[in-house]
Parts: C-alpha cells; sequence; structure tokens
C-alpha cells in the first residue's frame, strides 16, 4: 500500500512539472513556411548586427588593423543588410496576398448631414436691476492674528512667539495697530 501511494505521488509530480512542456508542444500552432523564413533571417541578422558590434570592439582596443577592419565589416554589412531587405520583402508580399484575398468594397454615396434645428426667435433675457458692488468681507478673528517679523518681515505661524528667520520676539499686528493709534 506504502509502494502505491509513494508511486502515485511521484507520477503526479512527474506530470506536474512535465505539463508545461507538454502544452507547449500541443499548443504550438505550426507557423507557415513564410514565418519560419522570416525567423531564420532574423537571427541572420542579430548575428550580423552582433558581428559588427564586436568587430568595431575589436578594433576600438587595437586587436584588429584598419586593413583587416574594412572587408569584414563591409561582409557583415552586406550580410545584414540583405536578411533585412528578404525580411521586408516576404512581408510585402505577405500583406498584397493578404489584401488581395479581402473583398473589395465600393464605398456608398455621401450621405447629405441632416440640417440643423434653429429656433427662430432667440430669447434675450433682461435683467433690470443693475448688479450690486461685490461687499468687503467681514473681517474675521483669524486675520487679526497673522504677524510678521518687525526685523525682517517675514510671515510667522499664528502662535509664534519669536521669528523663525531672525529670532526677535513677534507681537501679533492686531496689538501693534492697537497700541500704535
Amino acid at each position: 500500500m506504502f509502494i502505491l501511494a509513494a508511486a502515485l505521488i511521484v507520477a503526479g509530480v512527474a506530470l506536474f512539472v512535465a505539463a508545461p512542456l507538454g502544452i507547449g508542444l500541443v499548443g504550438a500552432r505550426a507557423k507557415s513556411a513564410s514565418e519560419l523564413q522570416v525567423e531564420r533571417l532574423e537571427h541572420e541578422r542579430a548575428l550580423a548586427v552582433q558581428g559588427l558590434r564586436e568587430l568595431e570592439f575589436d578594433r576600438e582596443m587595437g586587436k584588429l588593423s584598419d586593413a583587416d577592419y574594412e572587408p569584414m565589416h563591409k561582409a557583415l554589412e552586406d550580410r545584414a543588410l540583405t536578411a533585412m531587405a528578404a525580411v521586408e520583402n516576404i512581408r510585402v508580399e505577405a500583406d498584397n496576398a493578404a489584401n488581395a484575398k479581402k473583398p473589395i468594397v465600393t464605398p456608398l454615396a455621401p450621405r447629405k448631414p441632416a440640417p440643423r434645428r434653429i429656433d427662430p426667435i432667440p430669447t434675450l433675457v433682461v435683467h433690470t436691476e443693475p448688479p450690486r458692488p461685490p461687499q468687503p468681507a467681514p473681517p474675521s478673528s483669524q486675520s487679526r492674528k497673522i504677524s510678521f517679523c518687525p526685523e525682517c518681515g517675514m510671515r510667522a505661524a499664528i502662535d509664534a512667539k519669536f521669528c523663525a528667520r531672525c529670532g526677535i520676539a513677534i507681537k501679533p499686528m492686531g496689538a501693534a495697530i492697537a497700541r500704535s493709534e
């Protein structure tokens, strides 16, 4: 009994581990010949570009002379450009084939826009009262508590007793104004 349970556990773990591999094989759709060719050509281009980078690096490091660099650079550049041109040709052919399969749709005659409805009698609103001038806000108790430093003029917190910039004692403006009158 113990051996059977252990075998089932091992089989379950093996299936769990192998499940993504099976889905990848079963779930993959077959690629067309043109898709496979594009992948091969893209790989070829990537290899040529990587070769160009390494060739440039070797030249900058002094491992390669200018005489050796030129023909190798030309060959790798031609290889990359040839692969890129072939990929572009395959994509253009695929687009042309896809466009050939689409049905031809003739455009419809342009429709006339619906006429706009205009109100025959515009409404005019007349105000008989002149606008009132804005009323000054009543003085609040908070506006009297704003204080400024008499030395440097920096605004201070409402309950501050000393200036944060110069350290001098601050008296609230309301009290200072009341005393000066």
